[in-house]
């Protein structure tokens, strides 16, 4: 079914192409030039209320650069995705892992431990909805693209076209669940959030167990 599914979401893309006007398709929001970077801090928190402590906080920076070219067994090309890690901005970095990441005309495709996500679809346009997890296992998730080419500003950054990928916002009595990209033009990600949390009474602070994971920008370039 995951197959099928993907196949009619290439076929969606291709039909909603228009015959007037330009097509701003958006591939440079995520630049694939080899040693293109994006150096992150994180804010990594773990909660349960079973455990001392309940909430416990990691901090650390993640360094993200373009690798080299290589071809896949469908016979196309894909970059390598080299990660590196360290708990301060005064240590050395460590190879933490490697994903790979591939623009095809109409998807950037990413692998992150080992499932392979649609980050962004082509063209962008606030009417562009496609599942992120079509490519793997995991249950679709409806992304769609918000303040396309706004402005942006973090830790004292300011970018001036960005587009934010939403990807997951749900929130019941009991679990809140929300996730999200923001993605600037010739930089590629600069913020990532990922919470996905068990709540008490419909409280979205009265956190009982579950994840954060925050990420944004401080550095980028091309080596």
């Amino acid at each position: 079914m995951k197959i099928l599914a993907a196949i009619a979401f290439v076929l969606v893309l291709v039909s909603c192409k228009k015959d007037n006007g330009p097509i701003l398709y958006g591939y440079n929001v995520y630049p694939m030039t080899e040693g293109n970077y994006v150096v992150y801090d994180v804010v990594d928190i773990f909660h349960d209320v079973a455990l001392a402590p309940a909430h416990d906080t990691s901090y650390y920076q993640i360094r993200e650069v373009i690798g080299e070219e290589e071809t896949d067994g469908e016979g196309e090309t894909y970059r390598k995705l080299y990660r590196y890690y360290r708990a301060s901005d005064t240590l050395a970095w460590t190879m933490q892992d490697v994903w790979t990441v591939k623009q095809t005309p109409q998807t950037l495709e990413t692998v992150e431990e080992n499932k392979r996500r649609i980050s962004l679809a082509f063209s962008i346009s606030y009417d562009r909805i496609w599942d992120y997890n079509a490519l793997n296992n995991d249950d679709a998730l409806n992304a769609r693209y918000e303040n396309i080419y706004e402005s942006y500003s973090v830790g004292g950054e300011s970018f001036d076209s960005t587009v934010q990928v939403e990807i997951e916002n749900v929130k019941t009595f009991i679990e809140y669940k929300r996730q999200y990209d923001i993605y600037a033009a010739n930089v590629g990600r600069i913020i990532r959030v990922k919470k996905d949390l068990q709540i008490l009474n419909n409280d979205t602070t009265a956190i009982q167990k579950g994840t954060e994971l925050f990420y944004s920008v401080v550095d980028y370039g091309v080596e």
